[in-house]
């Protein structure tokens, strides 16, 4: 699934959505008495995403029978160095078999060298990886990947399974597949959801779904933490948007099939319903959801929320870029402040998979990038929470 100067914003409040009439009636959503956090976000795979380095994805080296697609990007130190290096899960658009992922070793200086030493040359492949994520799956105080293959990328959407990577010791790494489950699997997340100290797994695509673990690294399948009263979900994170000490739920997919851009508040059930949801406002030939970030970007405590979008059209499907911002004014209360970016995105502009919020440019407040260098899409922040695009 891929991604005019002037638009017109207006400031619109973001409404609970609390319809029952599109949940899934087989699921039955269990209360698990979970107690909140006092740091949730601290081993999720959206603070683990925040690299400190920023690079060309096709400056990495390929490694041998690797893909040439550069969606499914992971940071982690794979040697014990101290530095950086990079996973890359690939595959082939309409590829019908598998190809080696790639690890590119950093020394130091930002240049690269694929390297299978660290998987004893057995790499782990994939047909479409959309997606990798990182954190500490088996609680060993070592990073370990997550890997979302959605498979062949057309009818009858055969599918694949996850690949489940463990960082056994310092720079030694095994694989497995997930075999109990096949799917569209496009995207997806990591968090400690039920605050039992291990990190669980929220899987996208057609038949979204839990993964919660037992500690060691042992994933199963649930159908209770999660309603499905959104039926597809192509793009997820895990954090707590609201600091109330549990995970929220962020997904999206395609709003111009119905698919409703939507925030699942976390709370003590420890799963997720249209019961307590916040539908975000959709973006008009923009509906194709890419990627979020979270972060107070105005300095008054709240975390506010970055929308990726691509074009959702017959005639601009994965076209274009449009950044939205919404600002936290109150605790689950968001305007639409897209107009406090200059430049939000062009539809001559290329689309890219993931954004981020960190500091760009050192001076103290959070930008918003492209997580791909070679894009060069880049919006400063005044400090305030306004946005110029720099080229």
């Amino acid at each position: 699934m891929k991604f005019k100067h002037k638009i017109l914003i207006i400031a619109t409040l973001v409404i609970v959505s609390c319809s029952k009439d599109d949940v899934n009636p087989t699921i039955n959503l269990d209360d698990l008495g979970i107690a909140p956090s006092s740091n949730p976000d601290a081993r999720s795979s959206y603070t683990n995403s925040k690299a400190d380095i920023h690079i060309d994805y096709y400056l990495i080296p390929s490694g041998a029978n690797s893909g040439n697609l550069r969606d499914a990007i992971a940071y982690l130190d794979a040697n014990g160095d101290g530095f950086t290096d990079v996973f890359m899960a690939t595959g082939e658009f309409m590829l019908q078999g598998e190809v080696n992922s790639i690890l590119a070793i950093n020394d130091g200086s930002q240049n690269f060298i694929s390297s299978t030493a660290e998987f004893n040359d057995n790499m782990p492949p994939a047909t479409h990886a959309r997606k990798a994520i990182v954190s500490d799956f088996n609680n060993d105080n070592l990073d370990d990947v997550f890997v979302f293959d959605h498979g062949f990328d057309s009818d009858p959407y055969p599918g694949n399974n996850p690949k489940l990577i463990i960082q056994n010791s310092m720079g030694s790494f095994t694989w497995s597949k997930l075999l109990d489950q096949t799917g569209f699997h496009h995207g997806g997340a990591a968090a400690d959801v039920d605050n039992d100290g291990d990190i669980d797994v929220f899987v996208g695509g057609f038949e979204p779904f839990f993964y919660v673990n037992d500690g060691q690294g042992n994933m199963t399948k649930v159908d209770n933490r999660f309603d499905r009263s959104i039926s597809k979900i192509f793009t997820a994170e895990l954090i707590d948007v609201d600091s109330d000490g549990f995970i929220d739920l962020l997904v999206g997919a395609h709003e111009q099939d119905g698919d409703n851009t939507s925030i699942y508040w976390g709370s003590t059930t420890g799963s997720y319903s249209s019961n307590l949801r916040t539908v975000i406002p959709a973006f008009a030939n923009y509906g194709t959801i890419l990627d979020f970030g979270v972060e107070d970007l105005n300095g008054d405590g709240r975390k506010d929320l970055v929308v990726n979008r691509t074009g959702g059209g017959n005639s601009n499907f994965y076209v274009g870029v449009r950044i939205q911002l919404l600002t936290q004014t109150a605790n689950r209360k968001f305007i639409d402040d897209t107009n406090q970016i200059d430049n939000p995105g062009l539809d001559s502009d290329e689309w890219f998979p993931w954004i981020r919020v960190q500091d760009m440019d050192n001076d103290g407040d959070l930008d918003i990038f492209s997580d791909n260098l070679n894009i060069g899409f880049d919006l400063i922040n005044d400090g305030s929470g306004n946005f110029t695009r720099i080229y």
